[in-house]
């Protein structure tokens, strides 16, 4: 929009009549021409508008039950104050491209909720966190210990539901890494708090990864159904690929 700045004159020559016309002048140019073509829309590079309009609750369930989310651990590597964006990993990061998508539902309303907050991290394509980053981080122990003393906030965000419930983020699919002789499958942590429901912290898992039965860390993901194991598919974008999945999530309880 362009801006007319009317000068304020003190000479006699000001009078209304030249204010008038200056004015004229200022309604002309902000007036819109029925001529003017408009602009195309951009095309939903993730299908926003279909996905929300899906019939049904929760997408997670396979039953199509209301159930809260099954908890899952917390693990030794969460971080408080991460950043607020869409992109989990850092510009160029090794790795296969992911995008995760979902809602989230309240179990007492059985409606999405907007504003709720989610903390997400995870590890790099080779299993590593932010946490191992610096010097002498392979004589840390990855489990049993207390929290790390700094994160620089790599593999880790927070988002904030729209008003429609819906949550959406870029990344790349986490590497699974050893614990001891156990290895911990592929997976993506996340903590969910929204006002009047009860914290949520769980994990999400992919479908098809060969240590999610042999994991003993993990509280749900063993099941064939779990709620807690997503499929994703491949799509093909320009000249490119990427991962997406699906992960809902359902707050239940009271604070």
């Amino acid at each position: 929009m362009r801006v007319i700045l009317v000068p304020v004159m003190n000479t006699p020559d000001f009078d209304r009549r030249h204010f008038l016309g200056l004015a004229a002048t200022a309604a002309g140019a902000l007036t819109l021409r029925a001529d003017v073509p408009v602009t195309p829309s951009t095309p939903d590079a993730h299908d926003y508008v279909a996905f929300l309009e899906k019939a049904g609750g929760p997408q997670i369930s396979p039953e199509g039950k209301w159930k809260p989310t099954h908890p899952d651990i917390l693990g030794p590597y969460w971080a408080s104050g991460a950043p607020f964006r869409g992109k989990v990993t850092p510009p160029m990061e090794p790795g296969e491209l992911l995008v995760i998508r979902g809602r989230v539902w309240s179990h007492k309303t059985k409606a999405p909720m907007a504003n709720v907050i989610l903390d997400i991290w995870q590890a790099d394509a080779k299993g590593r966190y932010d946490f191992q980053d610096h010097p002498h981080a392979e004589a840390r122990p990855l489990v049993g210990g207390k929290q790390p003393k700094r994160s620089n906030f790599r593999n880790r965000i927070r988002l904030m539901t729209d008003e429609q419930g819906y949550y959406e983020y870029e990344t790349i699919k986490p590497g699974s890494y050893s614990v001891g002789r156990e290895t911990r499958p592929s997976h993506i942590h996340y903590m969910a708090q929204a006002s009047g429901h009860a914290r949520l912290i769980t994990q999400l898992y992919f479908k098809g990864d060969p240590h999610i039965k042999s994991d003993s860390f993990g509280q749900d993901q063993g099941a064939a159904n779990s709620p807690l194991i997503i499929t994703t598919q491949k799509v093909k974008r320009g000249n490119g690929r990427y991962l997406s999945g699906t992960f809902d999530l359902v707050l239940g309880g009271n604070v």
